[in-house]
């Protein structure tokens, strides 16, 4: 079991589920996973060894400059797999 995670993968995650809807392309498992995938290379990555670094680094992660971050790669991430689907 690994001691370590990249929070981001979580947050990505759950700001595509929330954009989803309104992001105007596929929703597919490919598709999803390109996104998520070319955000998370647009964004810094937020190792955490412990639970509590985890939350503590979550909500810093929260702050509005980087909900607006990891807005703007999903929605460049969309744009992109919308014009060359790989499903």
């Amino acid at each position: 079991m690994k001691m370590y995670q990249n929070i981001m993968e979580t947050i990505v995650e759950e700001q595509y589920d929330e954009l989803k809807d309104s992001l105007d392309c596929c929703t597919c498992a490919q598709c999803r996973s390109d996104m998520i995938a070319f955000a998370l290379n647009q964004l810094p990555t937020r190792y955490v060894a412990t639970s509590a670094g985890g939350t503590i680094s979550k909500a810093d992660s929260l702050r509005i400059q980087h909900m607006t971050d990891i807005r703007t790669a999903l929605i460049k991430a969309s744009k992109i797999v919308k014009d060359s689907p790989r499903h």
